[in-house]
């Protein structure tokens, strides 16, 4: 990764994922880009200086705004890293996703209150879009997540169309030299033999990453998302890695993602990986 892109309204879990954004860049020798969508009461940019003066709220907002963002940016320098801010007025959601093809953001981090119901920015829908929809891979990060990763779950259908995105995870784990866990869930609807999964995650196991340990593993579950969950916990996850849009078994998809049902109710990162980029 080169470039990294971190939406952010400053709340916790905002800044969690800046500082992590800050320790993967210290890592690979990313750039940093922090984005903040600033919402108005009027057209803020067709406003000449004296009718700004009408809205001191919004002066007040737009300047705590610039002092979180220039924090930001400080931050990466001190680290002998580069970092660009940006302040954007009234526009929605398809921003962040307009902004990564436009400034070549080769990665996304970015907070999630996940389903808690918290009024900031990147609850629920916000995130969810950019996991839905965005063509780079994209971390979503928890207030409490921690950092480094030692363990990644791996969750896929280890069909052909997966293994070039797997190397992006590939080189992910390999930043902290983590353990990864491959796994395939077996579900009632969809069931798989056991030995034609393990074939095909033999494949898979070949290149894992070399500064830790990689294992191959099975989880029985009456569905996908329950069955992650239940095998991250058993292995201490740090992380929970996974493709979207697969086209057959595991993964088919029906209505509302596992991905995004996983970064709503999971208590430790999602990485994301579309399989259409």
């Amino acid at each position: 990764m080169k470039n990294i892109l971190v939406p952010t309204d400053f709340s916790e879990t905002a800044n969690r994922a800046a500082d992590i954004a800050i320790a993967i860049a210290e890592k690979s020798g990313a750039e940093i880009h922090f984005l903040h969508l600033q919402i108005t009461p009027v057209p803020w940019v067709k406003l000449d200086k004296e009718k700004e003066q009408r809205f001191p709220e919004t002066l007040k907002e737009i300047g705590h705004a610039k002092s979180e963002l220039n924090k930001l940016v400080n931050k990466v320098e001190t680290k002998g890293l580069k970092g660009k801010q940006f302040l954007v007025f009234d526009v929605g959601r398809e921003e962040i996703l307009k902004h990564i093809p436009f400034h070549h953001h080769d990665f996304v981090v970015m907070g999630s209150h996940g389903a808690s119901g918290a009024k900031e920015m990147f609850i629920g829908s916000n995130a969810q879009k950019v996991l839905r929809d965005a063509t780079v891979p994209v971390l979503i990060i928890k207030e409490k997540s921690k950092w480094p990763v030692n363990n990644v779950v791996f969750a896929s259908n280890f069909e052909e169309d997966v293994k070039e995105p797997f190397k992006t995870v590939v080189k992910f784990a390999d930043l902290n030299e983590s353990n990864m866990h491959l796994l395939y869930v077996n579900v009632p609807f969809s069931f798989e033999e056991t030995d034609r999964s393990l074939e095909k995650m033999h494949a898979f196991h070949e290149t894992c990453p070399r500064g830790g340990t990689c294992t191959t593993n099975i989880y029985n579950s009456l569905n996908e998302e329950r069955g992650i969950l239940k095998f991250s916990e058993s292995v201490n996850a740090d992380l929970i890695a996974l493709t979207t849009h697969g086209r057959t078994g595991f993964f088919n998809l029906i209505g509302k993602s596992i991905t995004e049902n996983l970064a709503n109710h999971a208590d430790i990162p999602i990485l994301s990986i579309n399989l259409n980029r």
